[in-house]
């Protein structure tokens, strides 16, 4: 009598296993947020099936940082709409214009990740400009169908984020390439390459 109670306890206990595993939905959803000052998480929620990544700003800030967050999100019996998200910044809604799928997948093949990218911005103006060592970021200038980054020899600085209207006016021709980029300290110059990220209203990033 005991051993069929135990057998038929962990029968029930398969079955309880297996509905739970089928019911629970995970996702691996990362966000990357340009934003004037720090940021940290605050976790997430998951109403009606949408994901709200909830943040909170230390502090404020006239340049541009960037918070990169990963979640591991899941919710019970639940359909999750990756296509739609809200990050919310102390209260403040943000929807991402761009958007890309990470390449995992659940046991059904199917792709269960999403990576965001947000501003208060305009995200056409945003471009990731990585200085060369021993340079610092000086400005920009649009000249002759070519966007020259001017620098000066003072410190490293490394990745700059800027907003700039220019970036948004000429992005496709800086994406296509029949827009130069040129870095100059005024003594040398070199070539620069535009990589745009993911599809929607997105950020460039510039680099050597």
């Amino acid at each position: 009598m005991v051993r069929r109670a135990v057998v038929v306890f962990f029968f029930l206990l398969l079955i309880g296993a297996f509905v739970f595993s089928r019911a629970m939905k995970t996702a691996e959803v990362q966000v990357t947020i340009y934003y004037p000052g720090e940021l940290v998480s605050e976790g997430y929620l998951v109403e009606d099936g949408q994901v709200i990544l909830k943040f909170h700003a230390l502090n404020s800030s006239e340049e541009i940082k960037t918070k990169h967050e990963t979640f591991k999100v899941r919710c019970f019996f639940c359909n999750l709409d990756l296509e739609n998200a809200t990050i919310l910044i102390d209260g403040a809604s943000l929807n991402p214009t761009c958007r890309d799928y990470i390449m995992t997948f659940d046991k059904k093949g199917d792709i269960v990740g999403m990576h965001y990218i947000v501003t208060p911005y305009n995200l056409s103006e945003i471009a990731e400009i990585k200085i060369p060592e021993g340079h610092r970021f000086k400005g920009l200038k649009f000249e002759n169908s070519t966007l020259f980054i001017l620098l000066t020899s003072e410190g490293s600085e490394g990745v700059k984020i800027i907003r700039s209207e220019v970036i948004a006016k000429y992005k496709e021709g800086l994406k296509s390439g029949w827009i130069r980029v040129v870095y100059t300290d005024e003594r040398r110059s070199w070539e620069g390459r535009v990589y745009s990220f993911e599809e929607g209203e997105c950020p460039i990033l510039i680099e050597m």
